[in-house]
């Protein structure tokens, strides 16, 4: 992805024709040779087996495949149901729409999660002395709301997925949520 940064507002002539490159006050910047070298470079790294040079989670492997931090003898019948929202997902991009959606009364939220739990990253993550290198008032979600306080600068990540449940408790997002779950289809 490329991105470039405009001076707003641009100094231009006409006020009801598009934007353009020229109208920004940065230097000329071949975009089609920026992208093309990127092309380039991720050829390199392209391997002629496509999916077929990675491993299926099967017979030795498939142990990888399941969740370490939940039942193993986990079962439901598949759930068919139209929803008014579907989240799928249950870190905190899910958890922080499904919280805005609640404060603005939305009720009909249905979280679908491969995960046992909330927490997204921070839920399959659990390897000794995982924590977050960006500090936690900044990083962590809706401390106010649940009324969490991270204990260090950089959160251990059983301290962020602590609060990635107590959002789904304050939002009574568990209500719904269908963990364990993976999405097959979706129709619009």
């Amino acid at each position: 992805m490329i991105c470039q940064f405009y001076a707003w507002p641009p100094e231009r002539a006409g006020k009801d024709q598009p934007l353009t490159a020229s109208d920004s006050n940065s230097p000329d910047i071949d975009f089609d040779a920026i992208t093309r070298k990127y092309e380039e470079e991720r050829a390199k790294r392209l391997k002629a087996k496509g999916l077929g040079q990675y491993r299926q989670l099967k017979g030795e492997f498939a142990r990888f495949a399941r969740d370490p931090n939940a039942e193993p003898e986990f079962t439901r019948d598949p759930v068919k149901r139209e929803v008014q929202v579907l989240v799928v997902g249950g870190g905190f991009g899910g958890l922080l729409g499904g919280a805005h959606l609640r404060k603005q009364g939305v009720d009909d939220i249905v979280f679908v999660d491969r995960a046992g739990d909330f927490g997204g990253t921070w839920y399959w993550n659990r390897y000794p002395g995982v924590r977050c290198d960006v500090e936690a008032y900044v990083y962590v979600p809706l401390l106010e709301e649940t009324g969490f306080v991270p204990r260090e600068k950089y959160a251990k990540g059983g301290e962020i997925q602590h609060q990635c449940r107590l959002i789904g408790e304050h939002f009574d997002l568990y209500r719904d949520a269908l963990f364990r779950t993976s999405v097959k289809t979706m129709n619009w």
